[in-house]
């Protein structure tokens, strides 16, 4: 860092935003220290990813090296008491709407009950009223602390989703009682109707930055969807009745690189108790489960599919409620509180 940076760093206190080149490596302190409990591989590796680019020279800065790398941690406020980094609120895109997710909404623990973190969230929100309609976080389901401040500022909750990941470890599964079918474009519609029934988006959608959309659900013509840029493989399957509607559908996902897959189940509410162990064996099936870690995030409020991923060998991760605060109806937030 350049000398006139920690010159003007020295002398900061209260409310700023965020200068991702004075910023950044002390925002990764944060967040390694307030996250430590909850980072896996991947938030790890950002976090030195954020070091790394912390240190690089300015050339790199001034080609936008770090915006190509890290969309988005350029925008957002962060809190200084004495020269020292202590408060951080990440503010970026949704990819859909006018939205804005938060993120890394992050203090220090000997700082915390000061109203730092509600500072930093009122000018966050602040920003995103003048800016988009929408702001949407997550938040851990037994952080009751962080909750209440949220929906002190508006915030709703949507639904909670439970993260289940499966180990290669286990044999397959016993016998898939029901075949699906491969899902064509013509099966969109009815793919769409069974979706938004079980995951509306007044309920979070499919899950996190996931809304249900009919043109995210519609196959190609060969049944699956192929983002090139990003390497990801998507297939989508049903289960038809005898009314031409689907009683269950799995959408499953490969990532070009990655150990892991992904999958959605989904059940028609009238098919409850009888499908998900059949759902969970054709997701382990299709996507190979036998040889790599399979990963669904599911709303915490079925508890039957729960209890068809326990039996199938999946180990709950972490539980996260989805919330969500409309500018549109909340206006700006400041109050004399600030």
């Amino acid at each position: 860092m350049s000398a006139s940076l920690v010159s003007t760093q020295e002398k900061l206190n209260g409310l700023q935003p965020i200068h991702i080149r004075r910023d950044l490596a002390a925002i990764a302190d944060l967040i390694e220290q307030c996250f430590a409990s909850s980072l896996d591989a991947g938030g790890r590796a950002a976090i030195q990813e954020m070091r790394l680019m912390s240190r690089s020279g300015p050339l790199l800065w001034m080609l936008g090296g770090l915006k190509q790398v890290m969309p988005g941690l350029d925008r957002g406020f962060v809190w200084y008491e004495h020269g020292r980094l202590v408060g951080n609120v990440s503010i970026t895109g949704t990819g859909y709407g006018r939205g804005y997710v938060i993120a890394n909404v992050a203090v220090y623990p000997e700082l915390r009950r000061r109203g730092i973190a509600r500072q930093l969230m009122h000018a966050s929100l602040d920003w995103i009223a003048a800016h988009g309609q929408f702001a949407t976080l997550q938040v851990e389901a037994d952080n009751e602390g962080a909750r209440r401040l949220y929906e002190s500022l508006g915030f709703v909750a949507q639904r909670t989703f439970t993260r289940w990941r499966r180990a290669t470890s286990y044999h397959t599964p016993g016998t898939v009682v029901e075949s699906l079918q491969a899902l064509t474009r013509r099966d969109a519609d009815r793919l769409y109707r069974l979706v938004s029934s079980v995951r509306p988006n007044e309920q979070g959608g499919l899950g996190w930055l996931r809304p249900t959309e009919l043109d995210r659900l519609r196959p190609l013509r060969w049944g699956s969807v192929r983002y090139l840029f990003s390497g990801r493989t998507v297939y989508y399957w049903g289960l038809p009745n005898s009314d031409g509607e689907l009683d269950a559908a799995l959408i499953t996902e490969s990532r070009l690189g990655s150990l892991t897959s992904l999958f959605d189940a989904l059940l028609r509410p009238e098919r409850q108790g009888e499908l998900e162990l059949s759902l969970v064996y054709q997701a382990i099936d299709l996507l190979g489960g036998r040889h790599q870690p399979l990963v669904t995030d599911h709303p915490a409020d079925d508890e039957p599919m729960n209890d068809a991923l326990r039996q199938s060998h999946f180990k709950p991760e972490r539980t996260l409620v989805h919330m969500i605060w409309n500018s549109t109806e909340k206006g700006p937030v400041t109050d004399d509180h600030r």
